[in-house]
Formats: structure tokens, sequence, C-alpha cells
């Protein structure tokens, strides 16, 4: 991997989450995205800081040698346990998180060598290996399918 292409995809990854954060600007936090799960948008922006944390420490954990994953993983319940735990914070403490796991994703990214990009990572949802491209680029795929619900969301909303 070149700087460049390590640079390209960090500023990819800023700019997913700048875009995130200009669509939920001046919306009420506790709108209501998916009805069956009672999640609303600071739960999603939540939801997202939980998962960059996660890479985060998969990253680090593969710069120092070593590998991270969430033991005993059941998705869904992980998921719904973070969202309870964030909803235990005001929504400016949520979207503050949100900024920070994104800042230290970030970070973990610069720090690891070129050489080691092309490397087998164990992703955190601990079934998965691939390299750090990819990770990457599922995280930002992640980020976008979340946002698009969230604008069709608030389109419906506008259309009553």
């Amino acid at each position: 991997m070149k700087i460049s292409e390590k640079n390209q995809l960090i500023n990819k990854l800023s700019e997913t989450h700048a875009f995130t954060r200009r669509v939920i600007e001046g919306t009420d936090p506790d709108f209501c995205i998916y009805p069956d799960a009672d999640w609303r948008i600071r739960d999603i922006i939540g939801h997202i800081a939980t998962w960059d944390r996660q890479v985060a420490n998969s990253l680090k954990a593969f710069m120092m040698g070593n590998e991270y994953c969430i033991p005993d993983l059941e998705e869904d319940s992980f998921n719904l346990q973070q969202v309870m735990e964030s909803r235990k914070m005001t929504a400016h403490q949520v979207f503050q998180e949100g900024q920070q796991a994104r800042k230290d994703f970030i970070q973990a990214i610069e720090e690891i060598s070129l050489d080691r990009f092309p490397g087998d990572l164990l992703y955190p949802w601990g079934d998965e290996r691939g390299n750090i491209v990819k990770l990457v680029e599922y995280m930002i795929e992640h980020e976008i399918e979340h946002r698009d619900e969230i604008v069709k969301a608030l389109k419906g909303s506008n259309e009553d």
C-alpha cells in the first residue's frame, strides 16, 4: 500500500462520517428510525460509534501482533445492549462519543505501518478475517446503510 492510498482510505472514512453528521444536523435525536426496534437517530449514532470502537480495538491488537474479537458475540443482543448503554447518556454525549470513536478509529489506521495493510487480521465480530482496507470499507458501507435509512425515515416524516 502507498501512503496516498492510506490517506485516501482515511479521507473516505472521515468524509462518510462528516456527511452523516450533516444529515442529522438539526434533527430530533429521538426521531425513531426503526420503529420495530425503537431505534432512534441517537441510537444509530451510538451503534456506529460502538462498532468504530470495536474495529479500533481489532486494529490496535493487530498492530501489537495480537488478535481481538468480541467474546461470545451474538450480534443482535450485543447491538441492543450497546444501545441500552448509550441511552444512559444525553444525545449530545452520544454524538460526542460518535466523533471521538471515529477519531480513535482513524488514529488506529494512521498508526499502522504501510507494510502491515495487506496483513490478515481477525475482524471484531470474530468469524471473519481479512485485510485492513476491506475492514474499513465494511465500516463505511455499514455507516452509509444506516445513514440512508435515516434519510428515508426523515423524508417519510416530511410527507405526512
